[in-house]
């Protein structure tokens, strides 16, 4: 009877021959010095640079270099002094899915960590330094541009200080930065950017980093946002005078710069009244006629009239108000032809009108804001229905820190939003629901009395 093949040892494998061997000792060795050299370069970016990717960016690259010029050799040199038998063929695949998890996913990971982290922890550092990456934050259009207006190219200006508005200096510890704000005096978008770069330059004799943000007249400069305060005009952050055309610099690392520019969309969704040309902009299409009978105007109002100043004092809130940008029109929909929006400067107090077709219609959005079935709020508050004249109702809830109130006039809803600090247990309250209920019913009286006369 035949006998089943025996297994047989195959021959050794070859060993390395010298030059191979000392050709993979040198790669070893200028991996791990270029690996060596990218880890320091990492130390000096988390040492210099107020971000947390560049620093990363030189760990990632160290790190495989690293890993596999001189971890890897050093643990194949302690198997091989460990095992007496040859690893078997499932563990070399897993002894090498290893090696690709710690050396290649690791550093990858890492950098998304740090990506992360710059957007959570350092926003507007990154929003300002974005010229570490090399890129401009700049929309693309994904078609050719429409036809433009035909004009004559205005003369070219030259930066001076004299358009300079407000200048101020940070991190000097470090060679200083130049925060400058300055007014072109032109309506053309791309004038206001030649002067920015020249802007940079200037002040970069100056200090070691310069950016600066370019407005185009002083009517754009003045338009302030509610959080703005004297001390925004000398910080590296433009959201207070949000009518800038553009903005950039140079960090303290040195080029390359950034720049970013506004788009005439932009400009024009945030309420800036200066008139600015941007290019591109589309030939306005001529009128259609009309067919039917004209929508009824939307009226202007001032929805930050129903806040009284020394109401939302008396509460414990911020004085000063600011009403949402943008057209009341914009965002109507069913019902409802307009909204007006405003709120004070800590965002504890909002106020919200909004103009329905009917009274029906009004008293029903104000009876839906704050219905019974609010118990989120109720259940450890406080809700008291208005008369059938106004619908909705009053909750107060101290113990969360929310309270909403809603009520009709006519055509108008309105809700009324107040954030607090909860009341706890033994300290001494800023918000006791006493003088809550005191502001809440004295804004309600105010806003109907503006809202019955319509002269707000």
């Amino acid at each position: 009877m035949t006998q089943p093949p025996q297994w047989q040892p195959g021959p050794p494998p070859p060993t390395t021959t010298k030059p191979a061997a000392g050709l993979w000792i040198a790669l070893r060795i200028v991996g791990t010095a270029i690996g060596a050299l990218f880890l320091l370069l990492a130390v000096s970016f988390l040492i210099t640079d107020p971000l947390f990717l560049s620093g990363a960016l030189m760990v990632a690259i160290a790190w495989p270099l690293l890993y596999f010029s001189l971890v890897v050799p050093i643990l194949k040199r302690r198997n091989r002094a460990t095992a007496a038998a040859a690893t078997p063929p499932g563990n070399r695949a897993g002894t090498v899915l290893r090696n690709l998890a710690i050396g290649v996913a690791a550093p990858f990971a890492l950098l998304v960590l740090a990506g992360a982290l710059d957007v959570a922890v350092h926003y507007d550092e990154l929003e300002v330094y974005g010229a570490e990456t090399g890129t401009s934050v700049q929309a693309t259009p994904a078609s050719p541009p429409p036809p433009t207006e035909s004009t004559a190219a205005p003369a070219p200006l030259t930066f001076s200080e004299s358009m300079v508005r407000a200048h101020g200096v940070s991190k000097e510890h470090k060679g200083g930065q130049s925060n400058v704000r300055y007014v072109a005096g032109t309506d053309d978008a791309e004038q206001v950017k030649t002067l920015q770069k020249q802007c940079v330059q200037h002040y970069l004799e100056k200090t070691k980093a310069a950016y600066c943000y370019g407005y185009a007249n002083d009517a754009d400069y003045a338009l302030t946002t509610i959080e703005w305060d004297a001390e925004f005009d000398e910080s590296a952050y433009g959201g207070g005078r949000p009518c800038w055309i553009v903005y950039g610099g140079q960090p303290l690392n040195g080029p390359p710069g950034t720049e970013t520019g506004k788009e005439a969309y932009e400009y024009t969704r945030i309420g800036c009244p200066g008139a600015v040309r941007f290019p591109g902009q589309p030939v306005p299409a001529p009128a259609a006629a009309p067919t039917g009978p004209p929508a009824p105007a939307v009226p202007a109002h001032n929805p930050c009239a129903l806040l009284e100043p020394s109401t939302l004092t008396a509460g414990g809130f911020e004085e000063r108000t600011a009403a949402a940008p943008g057209a009341p029109d914009e965002f109507a929909r069913g019902d409802t032809r307009a909204t007006y929006v405003c709120g004070n400067a800590d965002s504890g107090v909002v106020i919200e009108i909004a103009l329905l077709t009917s009274p029906e219609a009004a008293r029903a959005q104000a009876d839906d804001a704050t219905s019974a079935e609010q118990t989120f709020l109720i259940n450890t508050g406080t809700r008291v229905p208005f008369d059938a004249t106004r619908g909705g109702a009053k909750i107060v809830n101290t113990k969360l820190g929310i309270s909403r109130i809603s009520w009709s006039n006519g055509p108008y809803a309105v809700q009324l939003d107040v954030m607090t600090d909860p009341v706890i247990a033994g300290l001494t309250p800023k918000h006791p629901l006493e003088r809550i209920d005191t502001m809440v019913d004295a804004t309600v009286q105010h806003a109907d009395q503006l809202l019955t006369s319509g002269t707000w």
